[in-house]
């Protein structure tokens, strides 16, 4: 009998370069006891089982394992294309998901989702864990608290080694399999961090995308992207495979990666490379002493996806499922997160600013 703590997960995968991270979480999480494995696509089952104990059964099918009457919630890591297909599926028995980003190769796919999982209320969450990381959940207090005063402008630049590092006939650069490139591979993340931080959505983007790189590519490999936020906040997002002198394949890829905001009252300065600091200058009251400071964070080592706030991320969605809280990265900022998208897409083929609907 497992105790009213402890959860058992379905996890969905299919070759994806976080598939492996993603067990690796279920793994470390004490209070998962039971993982159920199904793979997609030709998904190697036996190699994922390895990297987990709790793994309890594998199969190949989504309605066998949907057919498992005591799964609390799915973990969800497939190809893009094929991700409304299983949340469609889960819906059908009310599970809830937690899927990993960008969700869909088009937005209107999953809204239709969102739509109803809305109206079955059931939970739905996209895996945007660096909202949980702990500097950003202090960069969001601060900015929440007035330590910057008025948001003015806000960018963010996330770069990442070339293409010929990595597999260009991989499906991470098929139109078809993908939906888009480095915007729903890697940008997508700092777009949701900007709304998440500013809380607030996209009403209007301007952007220009390419493919840049020697490699001959489907989708976008370069991405400069101006928007404007609801308030009138205006920002930037500069994506792109453009680093030289990286290591080979996706876990060895080397980053160049920055979060700013800037506000009447201070700034807040965040280089990413390892995600364990950043720099504030406040005006406000409570800074007069020491307006600028350098907050520096001990980051525990972790093989999960997103480290230990990755962890955190995952274990707070399945808390939320079984208490009706609120859940760390609802589907609706994932649906926004793709319409962001495919308005600079638009913006970039027709030249013209594109509105966003929120």
């Amino acid at each position: 009998m497992i105790d009213s703590s402890s959860f058992t997960v379905g996890f969905v995968s299919s070759p994806h370069p976080h598939a492996p991270m993603h067990i690796k979480t279920l793994d470390g999480l004490t209070e998962v006891e039971e993982v159920h494995l199904c793979g997609l696509e030709g998904e190697d089952l036996e190699a994922m089982a390895m990297k987990s104990s709790k793994v309890r059964s594998q199969t190949s099918s989504l309605e066998k394992l949907l057919g498992l009457s005591h799964l609390d919630a799915l973990v969800v890591s497939v190809r893009n294309d094929l991700c409304c297909t299983v949340l469609d599926a889960a819906l059908e028995s009310g599970l809830p998901v937690l899927f990993e980003k960008p969700g869909a190769t088009h937005a209107s796919d999953l809204r239709r989702v969102a739509q109803k999982a809305e109206l079955n209320k059931v939970p739905m969450g996209a895996m945007y864990t660096n909202r949980w990381s702990p500097e950003m959940k202090d960069v969001c207090e601060s900015v929440k608290g007035g330590g910057l005063g008025k948001v003015m402008a806000v960018e963010s630049r996330m770069v990442t080694s070339q293409v010929r590092y990595r597999d260009p006939k991989h499906w991470l650069f098929s139109k078809e399999f993908a939906g888009s490139g480095i915007l729903s591979w890697l940008a997508c993340h700092h777009i949701d961090l900007l709304c998440y931080l500013l809380g607030e959505p996209i009403v209007e983007v301007s952007a220009m995308v390419a493919s840049n790189n020697p490699e001959t590519v489907e989708v976008e490999d370069t991405a400069m992207v101006t928007v404007r936020f609801e308030s009138g906040v205006l920002g930037t997002v500069h994506a792109g495979y453009h680093l030289a002198g990286s290591a080979a394949g996706y876990a060895g890829g080397s980053y160049d990666a920055f979060l700013g905001l800037r506000g009447v009252k201070g700034y807040i300065s965040m280089p990413w490379a390892t995600h364990d600091s950043f720099e504030m200058y406040s005006e406000a009251e409570g800074w007069e002493s020491d307006c600028l400071r350098q907050l520096n964070y001990d980051i525990p080592e972790s093989l999960a996806y997103g480290g230990k706030a990755g962890e955190e991320f995952v274990l707070d969605f399945l808390r939320a499922c079984r208490t009706g809280s609120t859940i760390p990265a609802p589907i609706d900022a994932a649906v926004h997160v793709l319409d962001v998208i495919e308005a600079a897409l638009e913006s970039s083929v027709t030249g013209r600013t594109v509105m966003v609907t929120v």
